[in-house]
């Protein structure tokens, strides 16, 4: 593969307490592509991108954003850096409206004209949050959240966006809504790490993937290869 390595994952392990979550997982995200992360329940898939956000701390490994290291970065300042990480379960500001919740994903940027401009963008791609704009967040549907969530990740001008669960819970014809978005916004030059238990979905959209196990990367290769993978179709793809 000839694409830069934009983000680098180098024998990272992340601890809570005494217990080992991540066992010194390596890989990379290259430019213009969407890397997935499968496994199951407690295989380590949102502590890999905590760890990334430095929302959990890296005891051991480094972890490096268009060549700079960022392991020991605050949260903020990787944030700005264009690292953006939209979390597992939406967590959307529910007592603040559309607009609101926006405006919050662009906290670094001073620039009102530029704002505008993110917010005009964001309600372009999601035409159901400009009609929405003045609801409270905490009234829309799920998807609509996800949108929301999405939205306010794209306020601060991601340079790599990492999606944790964007299809939880939600039907199947806006979970294919919902992919469709990621597809464009990869086709628009946007590289994501995508976290999915939807593994069908998640290889799917994916150029690579890796499948993690208790915290180990056990197996890794490109999302068509993986989406015909025995011991993958047996285990995550609902085969026999």
């Amino acid at each position: 593969m000839s694409e830069e390595v934009v983000l680098k994952i180098e024998g990272v392990e992340t601890f809570y307490g005494n217990i080992r979550a991540l066992h010194g997982i390596s890989f990379d995200v290259r430019d213009k592509q969407i890397v997935t992360l499968l496994g199951g329940n407690g295989a380590g898939k949102s502590t890999t991108l905590k760890t990334i956000s430095n929302l959990e701390p890296c005891r051991l490994g480094k972890i490096t954003f268009f060549g700079e290291d960022i392991t020991r970065l605050p949260a903020h300042s990787i944030v700005e850096r264009g690292l953006i990480h939209v979390p597992e379960g939406r967590r959307i500001f529910r007592d603040l409206t559309v607009t609101e919740n926006l405006e919050l994903g662009a906290f670094t940027l001073k620039d009102d004209r530029k704002r505008k401009a993110l917010i005009d963008d964001v309600f372009d791609r999601f035409p159901r949050l400009g009609e929405r704009h003045k609801q409270l967040g905490g009234t829309l549907s799920g998807g609509e959240q996800q949108m929301l969530a999405v939205g306010r990740g794209l306020m601060a001008q991601p340079k790599l966006l990492m999606l944790d669960e964007p299809s939880m819970g939600l039907a199947p014809l806006i979970v294919a809504e919902i992919a469709d978005i990621i597809r464009i916004l990869n086709d628009e030059g946007i590289p994501i790490l995508l976290v999915e238990q939807n593994s069908k979905m998640a290889l799917g959209l994916a150029d690579y993937g890796y499948v993690l196990d208790t915290g180990e990367i056990v197996l890794e290769g490109p999302g068509a290869e993986l989406k015909t993978d025995e011991k993958v179709i047996k285990a995550y793809l609902g085969g026999d």
